[in-house]
């Protein structure tokens, strides 16, 4: 059974359960027992609290940037602790408008960068938060419509996808867009990990308007390198807004303005990622475990276990089973 077919059956397959209780059956296969234990090892759905004001940081410098007159648009760094994301992954905004960051876990960063390298501090206008803890928050004004790309620039943090982009170059239905370059870029990635984390979208997004939310985000003058990445963060958000459906407005947009926890779904492209690119093991890594953790609960210190013989075997055992603890632990959070 591939990758995908066995997320799609393990979703599929999912009955109401009693809320982590173990009273759900599957089956005489003694499954149940490895779902409790797993969720209590890697946690289940997140949440992400905004503050009520900026003077609920604690950081003694809580809050930096610049503001300008217009509507004010919000992003999370990174909502739950080792997920390596920007919520939302893109926002529209109009000259004299105001974009706020708004950190959600440690040690991360906002700084300007190029769509031509994405990853990369930018000398044209440049801006930068510095690396910041939880609660801070980072303001800047948009001075014009032309696409704006960010990243955090703590280490490894944007190869593992963390960037974003203020007026992301559009292209309605085109080739170039989302949309149009995803089935191939789904289908030229040797590691299977898109193709399991479409088959988890799809799922979570299915009858949804976060279905196409960033379809028409144009891809044309983007390094090809980051084609994977551009497609889990658009997934990482439809995600988002399908737990949070009050969030996306009719219009494609996003409102972030209510004072409500937000239920952030496990990173499964991090966890994946994790998984395919960890020593084998037969369960999910403790890489994968802070993907998947909330904040209160992440832990990145534990060691992969040794090595078995069988290693080609083992890896697609421990990516399938990356794959079908995120799904159960997500719906048995719902």
């Amino acid at each position: 059974m591939t990758l995908q077919a066995l997320v799609t059956t393990a979703a599929s397959s999912y009955s109401t359960p009693s809320y982590g209780s173990g009273s759900s059956s599957w089956d005489s296969s003694g499954y149940d027992g490895c779902v409790q234990q797993c969720i209590a090892q890697f946690g289940s759905v997140g949440t992400y609290t905004p503050p009520t004001s900026t003077s609920d940081s604690t950081d003694s410098g809580s809050y930096s940037g610049s503001s300008g007159t217009g509507s004010t648009h919000t992003v999370i760094v990174a909502p739950t602790e080792g997920v390596f994301r920007y919520y939302p992954f893109a926002v529209n905004a109009s000259v004299g408008d105001t974009v706020k960051f708004m950190w959600g876990a440690n040690e991360h960063t906002v700084t300007k960068s190029s769509e031509l390298t994405p990853c990369n501090k930018t000398s044209d206008a440049p801006f930068a938060s510095g690396e910041q803890n939880q609660s801070f928050v980072f303001t800047q004004v948009v001075n014009d419509t032309n696409p704006t790309f960010f990243y955090c620039g703590t280490p490894t943090h944007c190869e593992k996808g963390m960037f974003g982009i203020i007026n992301p170059p559009s292209s309605f239905n085109a080739p170039t867009s989302v949309s149009g370059m995803m089935p191939s870029v789904i289908a030229n990635d040797s590691t299977g990990d898109l193709a399991t984390y479409s088959a988890y979208t799809q799922n979570m997004t299915n009858g949804s308007a976060a279905a196409n939310w960033g379809s028409d985000i144009d891809m044309s003058s983007m390094p090809s390198w980051s084609y994977d990445l551009v497609m889990e963060n658009v997934m990482f958000t439809r995600n988002v807004l399908a737990m949070n459906p009050d969030q996306l407005n009719a219009d494609g947009s996003i409102n972030l303005s209510s004072p409500n926890p937000i239920m952030v779904p496990p990173d499964v492209g991090s966890a994946l990622a994790a998984a395919n690119n960890a020593p084998s093991s037969s369960a999910p890594t403790a890489a994968g475990a802070a993907a998947v953790s909330s904040s209160s609960a992440a832990s990145t210190s534990a060691s992969p276990t040794a090595p078995p013989s069988n290693g080609a075997m083992s890896a697609a055992s421990s990516k399938a089973m990356v794959a079908v603890v995120v799904l159960v632990a997500t719906f048995f959070a719902l």
